[in-house]
């Protein structure tokens, strides 16, 4: 497999790992970039033609539908249309040349949100779309495979794994439910897999990676998350697992921690922290560096405007 990825039957087996026994990698360097127009928290982040977009969220306790899109190459953002309404906590992900945005909270905080939104950047317009089986909320959604995942979440039936066909414009439920019940959790699509990455489950975060085979309509386990957090960020770089951010209620902090997961060698290790502890933030991965966007630095409600890149040794 590509990257020497491992069997996940024998990551099912692996032994969970802790901070302290995490090896340092040969260090990469953060920088700041130009800031968010939109200072927000819990907003939704992806990339699209080496173009980063950022969605919704919380500004000043109130909603915003704001979209605006980063151009990594110049530094410089630009304000789009935005969202048919204000969201936050919502799911978005880019597929086929567009911007897929699903559920969120429209107002407060109760999950009674089932749409879904495409995005075309070419007509700067949006579009609706047939809705999810459900509402849900504090969500994860990736595009694997030429379909849309939407995992995890708070709303009914939020075990279930969601399956988005845009050629139909419908939606299915995958035959495995996610095995352990999460919110404010992170996914990536790794070599063909699509990895969950920790959350938390009634104020009590998680450190569990579980990994969804689609071919075989099947879950295992890889090494937990050395550090157990919700409201967390992961991206591929390079061919692994980058996670930073996060909170923690009891005792309130956000985590700057920045923990790496390397499928060649199935083990978890540490590199340079965010500058910027904080949650409730996006990230994406445009050539070869990371950029994570946006969140607050305090546990709870928080924003920043906040761009920091990090890019590997």
């Amino acid at each position: 497999m590509p990257h020497g990825f491992p069997s996940w039957t024998i990551l099912a087996l692996a032994a969970t790992l802790t901070v302290a026994a995490l090896p340092a990698l040969a260090a990469g360097t953060w920088r700041v970039g130009a800031p968010m127009p939109t200072a927000r928290g819990e907003l939704a982040v992806t990339e699209l033609d080496g173009l980063i977009y950022a969605a919704g969220g919380l500004v000043r306790r109130q909603t915003t539908a704001a979209f605006e899109r980063y151009d990594p190459a110049a530094d410089r953002w630009q304000r789009l249309a935005d969202l048919p309404l204000p969201l936050h906590h919502l799911g978005m992900a880019a597929l086929g040349g567009r911007i897929y945005v699903t559920g969120g909270y429209s107002g407060g905080f109760s999950a009674d949100y089932a749409a879904t939104w495409a995005y075309d950047p070419a007509s700067d317009r949006w579009t609706r779309l047939a809705n999810m089986p459900g509402a849900r909320a504090a969500h994860a959604m990736m595009a694997l495979d030429g379909r849309l995942y939407v995992v995890g979440g708070v709303g009914a039936a939020s075990s279930e794994l969601w399956v988005y066909d845009p050629a139909a414009d419908s939606w299915a439920s995958a035959p495995a439910p996610l095995p352990s019940r999460r919110e404010h959790l992170a996914a990536v699509a790794l070599d063909g897999h699509l990895a969950v990455v920790a959350g938390r489950w009634r104020r009590a975060n998680l450190s569990l990676i579980e990994i969804y085979d689609p071919a075989r309509g099947a879950w295992t386990r890889a090494p937990d998350l050395p550090t157990p957090r919700g409201g967390l960020v992961a991206s591929v770089v390079a061919g692994r697992v980058h996670v930073t951010g996060g909170e923690a209620f009891s005792p309130r902090q956000t985590f700057a921690q920045h923990e790496v997961y390397d499928p060649a060698t199935n083990s978890w290790s540490a590199e340079p922290d965010l500058p910027s502890a904080r949650h409730g933030l996006g990230s994406a991965t445009v050539g070869g560096r990371w950029y994570v966007i946006g969140g607050g630095r305090q546990a709870g409600f928080a924003i920043s405007d906040l761009v920091e890149i990090f890019t590997p040794e």
